[in-house]
């Protein structure tokens, strides 16, 4: 399946685009998001909220995982904070997959900011359920 079918049909998670979460890279076994952080994405301390960033990081996991054209659906997911960020700022989640077979795949995430320090990681692990993505389908 290619990048463009991808991104298509990922503009079904209404979630994703309620925040203005993007996916910017799709290709077999990776790929990558951003969000600009808002003032109605923050905490009660002023900072990022983490159900923001781990948004985010959730739907490069989820684009990573589909992106050899079988529906998958995660199973567990791990998230790390390591630095808080701010409104203004972009982000982007960066997920690769590091193993897969038929029934299950399992990636890595990366956060970032606009100057590359690192924000969060994660691993997430997908359950492969053998049915293909068809175009036009949830």
């Amino acid at each position: 399946m290619d990048q463009e079918k991808l991104r298509e049909y990922f503009t079904g998670d209404t979630l994703a685009r309620l925040l203005g979460i993007e996916i910017l890279e799709i290709a077999p076994g990776y790929a990558r998001t951003s969000i600009r952080v808002k003032e109605d994405m923050l905490n009660a301390v002023g900072m990022t909220h983490g159900g923001t960033v781990f948004s985010l990081a959730d739907l490069a996991f989820a684009a990573s995982c589909n992106s050899h054209g079988i529906k998958a659906v995660a199973l567990s997911m791990n998230i790390n904070y390591l630095r808080p960020t701010f409104p203004g700022e972009t982000l982007y989640a960066t997920s690769v997959e590091d193993c897969v077979t038929s029934r299950t795949g399992v990636y890595r995430i990366t956060v970032v900011d606009e100057s590359g320090q690192k924000v969060a990681v994660a691993t997430g692990t997908a359950f492969r359920t053998g049915q293909a993505i068809e175009e036009g389908q949830p």
